[in-house]
């Protein structure tokens, strides 16, 4: 009875545990040949042990795919990050500090790392206003130094910028630039020295609170339209607050002007050049990613040095709230040389201080969802020895087709208060038209410029109104440009 119950408990195993081992078999063998089962029992309990060939048969593992990654879609045609991403464009430099000049051997061997040229934008325009001089009109044309009479209407060369850039150092680059489509003279635009702190072995520990120091003539840190050079712009004409001239704007007496040093030297409300010492400051770990840039400058204007003891102060905060957008909160102040007197003026004796002061807001809006979509807008307010300015601007660039990639509407609106305590001195431009982007590097616009100035048939400007005034002629502009 015992054997019998030992054999009935192996039995058991042997199917519950449903394969049968050489060492289970053994004991099958002493179970039958001690006559505990029968051979039917034997052949039985062998045959539920052995799976078939079916069962036995592992089952594979479904086939692992690997993540889909989406694509991001390439940027559009002509936009900021299709020039980051051209190798040896300024703007591919300028994103990584000048670092990928020494990637290859073979930029080493030719010295692309401490010499690359290229070109800032060159531009073909033709462009109409409602003038229409004859050879035997008395008004003169002061657009430039000749001395000649010249309609208005006709083809001309917008802008001839080329720069030079390169690293000599492995903490500093430099940047050269230069406009050669000026009738009068050829326009020293930039002249930079950059040093990189991080690149520095004994201001490492400065980085990135103190990040570049900049020394020599560059572009002010203030607004977004007066900041960027001429290929970067999306209009035929900048912002009325940074090429405004006001000689043919009726000013009160007393009033110094946008331009009191009297000179075409990227000046205007606020100057696009000076000359000076630029810190920038970074603290991107905190909200926002805040960048800190400030300047002190002569307060002249482009290659022009100051002609008082004071120095000029400006600088801005650059934020960034969400992806795509940068905020700006800009401020101005500083002395300017009164040397060029408006008409009537007898309050502002010459060769007299002004003091002046600018404060601004902007931002950009590039939607990462739509990267088709561009929106921009400034606010300025400032005032120069006790008149307040006031300007803004809004505008919309928009791709609306798939098939084509490269043709961009845009769309403006503009005013610039000359006097805010005077009635009628406002200034308004409404721009319409459209870019197309042929290339990375070539692009043609066609702009239609609806001007208006409240000053039109102001006594100091003439009587009972009249053409004299050219900020209130409807402009027409086509323009091809050229960048690399």
């Amino acid at each position: 009875m015992r054997h019998w119950l030992a054999g009935l408990v192996a039995l058991l195993l042997i199917v519950a545990a449903g394969t049968a081992s050489a060492d289970e078999r053994r004991i099958l063998d002493l179970l039958l040949k001690k006559g505990i089962i029968t051979r039917a029992e034997y052949d039985e309990v062998l045959k539920e042990a052995t799976p078939s060939a079916a069962e036995s048969k592992p089952v594979a593992e479904p086939e692992k795919k690997p993540p889909q990654v989406t694509a991001s879609p390439p940027p559009p045609v002509g936009s900021y990050k299709d020039l980051e991403s051209v190798p040896g464009g300024i703007e591919n430099l300028r994103k990584s500090d000048y670092r990928n000049v020494f990637t290859t051997l073979d930029s080493i061997l030719k010295h692309n790392e401490r010499v690359s040229l290229g070109i800032v934008a060159l531009k073909a325009q033709y462009n109409a206003d409602s003038t229409d001089r004859k050879p035997s009109s008395t008004t003169a044309d002061t657009a430039t130094s000749q001395g000649t009479l010249r309609d208005e209407n006709g083809f001309r060369i917008g802008a001839a910028e080329f720069y030079i850039t390169g690293r000599l150092t492995p903490w500093s680059t430099y940047y050269f630039e230069v406009d050669f489509a000026r009738q009068s003279e050829i326009a020293l635009n930039s002249v930079i020295m950059d040093f990189y702190t991080k690149d520095i072995p004994y201001l490492k520990s400065l980085y990135p609170y103190l990040s570049r120091v900049r020394v020599g003539q560059f572009r002010l840190p203030f607004g977004i339209e007066q900041g960027i050079t001429q290929g970067l712009i999306d209009f035929v004409n900048r912002a009325y607050y940074t090429d405004l001239r006001t000689t043919s704007v009726s000013a009160f007496p007393g009033d110094p002007g946008l331009n009191p040093f009297g000179k075409n030297n990227g000046g205007g409300f606020v100057q696009q050049f000076d000359i000076g010492v630029e810190l920038t400051s970074k603290v991107p770990q905190l909200p926002w990613e805040p960048e800190l840039q400030m300047a002190v400058i002569n307060g002249a204007g482009r290659n022009f040095n100051d002609n008082n003891a004071d120095k000029d102060f400006t600088g801005r905060l650059v934020l960034t709230p969400t992806e795509g957008m940068k905020l700006y909160f800009a401020g101005y102040t500083g002395t300017s040389f009164f040397a060029g007197p408006n008409t009537g003026t007898t309050i502002l004796p010459l060769n007299s201080d002004v003091r002046k002061t600018r404060q601004g807001v902007m931002y950009t809006y590039i939607p990462p969802t739509l990267p088709e979509l561009k929106l921009q807008g400034e606010y300025i307010e400032g005032h120069d020895a006790g008149f307040r300015r006031r300007t803004w601007y809004q505008y919309v660039l928009y791709r609306p087709f798939s098939f084509l990639p490269g043709f961009e509407p845009a769309y403006r609106y503009e005013e610039f208060t000359v006097d805010t305590n005077r009635p009628r001195s406002t200034l308004s431009r409404h721009t319409l038209g459209f870019n197309y982007h042929l290339h990375t590097n070539v692009k043609f616009t066609l702009n239609y410029e609806i001007r208006h100035d409240q000053n039109e048939g102001n006594p100091f400007t003439t009587t009972g109104g009249g053409v004299a005034n050219a900020n209130n002629q409807n402009f027409f502009s086509t323009q091809i440009q050229f960048r690399y």
